[in-house]
Protein backbone atom coordinates (compact mmCIF):
# COMPACT_ATOMS: atom_id res chain seq x y z
CA UNK A 1 0.00 0.00 0.00
CA UNK A 2 1.48 3.23 -0.83
CA UNK A 3 2.35 6.21 1.88
CA UNK A 4 -0.14 8.76 2.04
CA UNK A 5 0.54 12.61 1.52
CA UNK A 6 -1.84 14.26 4.40
CA UNK A 7 -1.63 18.22 4.91
CA UNK A 8 -2.18 18.68 8.55
CA UNK A 9 -2.66 22.46 9.15
CA UNK A 10 -4.09 24.92 10.56
CA UNK A 11 -6.13 28.37 8.71
CA UNK A 12 -7.85 31.16 9.65
CA UNK A 13 -11.62 31.56 8.26
CA UNK A 14 -10.30 33.22 5.94
CA UNK A 15 -8.16 30.46 4.66
CA UNK A 16 -4.49 32.48 5.85
CA UNK A 17 -2.05 30.21 7.30
CA UNK A 18 -0.27 32.84 8.72
CA UNK A 19 0.31 36.71 8.99
CA UNK A 20 2.12 38.65 6.29
CA UNK A 21 5.41 38.20 7.89
CA UNK A 22 4.86 34.57 8.64
CA UNK A 23 3.32 34.85 12.42
CA UNK A 24 1.56 32.24 13.69
CA UNK A 25 0.79 34.02 17.08
CA UNK A 26 -3.08 33.45 16.49
CA UNK A 27 -2.89 30.04 17.25
CA UNK A 28 -4.41 28.25 19.55
CA UNK A 29 -2.53 26.29 21.86
CA UNK A 30 -4.53 25.42 24.90
CA UNK A 31 -4.60 21.54 23.74
CA UNK A 32 -3.23 19.32 20.98
CA UNK A 33 -6.08 19.06 18.73
CA UNK A 34 -5.33 15.73 17.85
CA UNK A 35 -2.16 16.62 16.84
CA UNK A 36 -0.23 13.87 18.63
CA UNK A 37 -2.01 11.03 17.15
CA UNK A 38 -2.16 12.53 13.63
CA UNK A 39 1.83 13.29 14.29
CA UNK A 40 2.48 9.10 15.46
CA UNK A 41 1.23 8.03 12.24
CA UNK A 42 3.87 10.26 10.16
CA UNK A 43 7.10 8.81 9.31
CA UNK A 44 8.56 12.10 6.83
CA UNK A 45 7.69 15.98 7.03
CA UNK A 46 7.55 17.74 4.03
CA UNK A 47 8.25 21.95 3.97
CA UNK A 48 9.07 24.66 2.36
CA UNK A 49 11.63 26.71 2.78
CA UNK A 50 9.57 29.54 4.51
CA UNK A 51 8.28 27.02 6.73
CA UNK A 52 11.43 25.40 7.98
CA UNK A 53 12.59 29.11 8.99
CA UNK A 54 9.85 29.33 11.05
CA UNK A 55 9.69 26.35 12.48
CA UNK A 56 13.69 26.40 13.24
CA UNK A 57 12.87 29.98 15.05
CA UNK A 58 11.15 28.13 17.70
CA UNK A 59 14.50 27.26 19.41
CA UNK A 60 14.44 23.47 19.45
CA UNK A 61 13.71 21.77 16.38
CA UNK A 62 10.36 20.16 17.56
CA UNK A 63 10.66 17.10 15.20
CA UNK A 64 13.79 15.59 16.81
CA UNK A 65 13.55 11.77 15.48
CA UNK A 66 11.54 12.38 12.35
CA UNK A 67 13.22 12.67 8.43
CA UNK A 68 12.47 16.19 7.01
CA UNK A 69 12.44 17.32 3.64
CA UNK A 70 12.80 20.86 3.03
CA UNK A 71 12.61 22.08 -0.48
CA UNK A 72 14.44 25.25 -1.55
CA UNK A 73 15.91 26.94 -4.32
CA UNK A 74 18.71 28.22 -1.44
CA UNK A 75 21.72 26.61 -0.25
CA UNK A 76 21.20 24.94 2.65
CA UNK A 77 22.28 26.64 5.85
CA UNK A 78 25.76 25.64 7.24
CA UNK A 79 23.97 23.91 10.43
CA UNK A 80 21.00 21.41 9.97
CA UNK A 81 18.77 19.77 12.59
CA UNK A 82 19.30 15.97 12.50
CA UNK A 83 17.39 14.34 10.02
CA UNK A 84 16.64 17.15 8.16
CA UNK A 85 17.53 16.78 3.86
CA UNK A 86 17.68 20.18 2.22
CA UNK A 87 17.12 19.46 -1.54
CA UNK A 88 16.35 21.80 -4.87
CA UNK A 89 14.58 18.87 -6.07
CA UNK A 90 11.67 18.96 -8.27
CA UNK A 91 9.08 18.42 -5.04
CA UNK A 92 6.33 16.53 -7.73
CA UNK A 93 8.68 14.00 -8.94
CA UNK A 94 10.48 13.47 -4.73
CA UNK A 95 7.06 13.05 -3.16
CA UNK A 96 5.79 10.96 -6.06
CA UNK A 97 8.47 8.57 -5.68
CA UNK A 98 8.66 8.78 -2.04
CA UNK A 99 4.54 8.47 -1.55
CA UNK A 100 4.87 5.20 -4.29
CA UNK A 101 6.90 3.29 -1.20
CA UNK A 102 6.31 1.95 1.86
CA UNK A 103 6.13 3.29 5.33
CA UNK A 104 4.38 5.75 7.62
CA UNK A 105 2.42 8.96 6.12
CA UNK A 106 3.83 12.28 4.43
CA UNK A 107 2.94 14.81 6.54
CA UNK A 108 2.83 17.85 4.08
CA UNK A 109 3.51 20.60 6.89
CA UNK A 110 3.31 23.74 4.16
CA UNK A 111 4.05 26.30 3.17
CA UNK A 112 1.57 27.61 0.37
CA UNK A 113 4.07 27.36 -2.58
CA UNK A 114 4.93 23.59 -1.98
CA UNK A 115 1.24 22.53 -0.89
CA UNK A 116 -0.12 24.34 -4.02
CA UNK A 117 2.26 22.36 -6.17
CA UNK A 118 1.23 19.18 -4.87
CA UNK A 119 -2.38 20.15 -4.66
CA UNK A 120 -2.17 20.62 -8.47
CA UNK A 121 -0.23 17.34 -8.80
CA UNK A 122 -2.78 15.57 -7.10
CA UNK A 123 -0.60 13.94 -5.00
CA UNK A 124 -2.36 14.99 -1.63
CA UNK A 125 -4.58 12.30 -0.40
CA UNK A 126 -5.77 13.42 2.74
CA UNK A 127 -6.90 16.96 4.04
CA UNK A 128 -6.85 18.13 7.97
CA UNK A 129 -7.69 21.78 8.45
CA UNK A 130 -7.93 22.85 11.44
CA UNK A 131 -9.92 26.14 11.28
CA UNK A 132 -9.29 28.61 14.22
CA UNK A 133 -12.48 31.27 14.50
CA UNK A 134 -10.34 34.69 13.54
CA UNK A 135 -10.05 36.64 9.91
CA UNK A 136 -6.65 37.73 9.51
CA UNK A 137 -7.67 39.77 6.88
CA UNK A 138 -3.99 39.63 5.17
CA UNK A 139 -1.83 37.03 5.63
CA UNK A 140 -0.27 34.04 3.36
CA UNK A 141 -2.83 32.25 2.03
CA UNK A 142 -3.23 28.15 2.42
CA UNK A 143 -2.82 28.02 -1.54
CA UNK A 144 -1.31 30.03 -4.52
CA UNK A 145 -4.70 31.02 -6.28
CA UNK A 146 -5.24 29.10 -9.26
CA UNK A 147 -4.93 24.54 -8.54
CA UNK A 148 -5.85 24.24 -12.09
CA UNK A 149 -8.03 21.37 -11.16
CA UNK A 150 -11.52 20.67 -9.40
CA UNK A 151 -10.94 18.47 -7.22
CA UNK A 152 -13.19 16.37 -5.09
CA UNK A 153 -13.49 15.40 -1.30
CA UNK A 154 -14.71 13.37 0.98
CA UNK A 155 -15.53 14.44 4.86
CA UNK A 156 -14.04 11.81 6.64
CA UNK A 157 -14.52 13.38 10.20
CA UNK A 158 -14.80 16.82 12.13
CA UNK A 159 -14.85 17.94 15.21
CA UNK A 160 -15.79 21.10 17.04
CA UNK A 161 -13.50 21.83 20.22
CA UNK A 162 -14.72 24.03 23.07
CA UNK A 163 -12.12 27.07 21.80
CA UNK A 164 -14.64 27.09 18.96
CA UNK A 165 -11.94 25.80 16.56
CA UNK A 166 -13.64 23.36 13.84
CA UNK A 167 -11.08 20.69 12.70
CA UNK A 168 -12.20 19.16 9.44
CA UNK A 169 -10.74 16.06 7.60
CA UNK A 170 -11.10 15.03 3.92
CA UNK A 171 -9.63 11.91 1.82
CA UNK A 172 -9.33 12.76 -1.58
CA UNK A 173 -12.23 11.51 -3.09
CA UNK A 174 -10.80 9.18 -6.51
CA UNK A 175 -12.40 7.68 -9.15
Amino acid sequence: MARRVQLFIATSLDQKIARRDGGIDWLFTDQDYGYDDFYAGVETLLMGRKTFDVCHSFGDWPYLGKRTIVFSRRPAPARLPPKVDWTSADPVELVRASAAGHGGSLWLVGGESLTTALVRADLVDDLVLSVHPIVLGRGIPLWDGDLGRTTRWSLARHEVFPSQLVQLWYARARG
